[in-house]
């Protein structure tokens, strides 16, 4: 099953979605996984601030805690 890359679940918030659309297809995928799965907050913001777009580990728990609580999660 091939799941779309072009939107996140839920609401990512503004600085979390600005990092997502500056990201390419390819890109996007991989991150999708990790985001949505079990890789660290404070890797993904390491991560993200090294390729040039900043978000805070506490944005991406925020995220991920909302998906949890809305059942969105499942939407990998």
């Amino acid at each position: 099953m091939t799941v779309a890359t072009t939107s996140l679940p839920g609401n990512p918030g503004p600085r979390l979605q600005s990092a997502w659309n500056a990201m390419n297809e390819p890109t996007r995928a991989v991150f999708r996984v990790h985001l949505l799965g079990n890789t660290s907050a404070e890797y993904l913001a390491d991560w993200l601030g090294r390729s040039g777009t900043a978000v805070s580990a506490s944005t991406i728990r925020t995220y991920r805690r909302s998906l949890r609580s809305s059942g969105d999660r499942d939407d990998r």
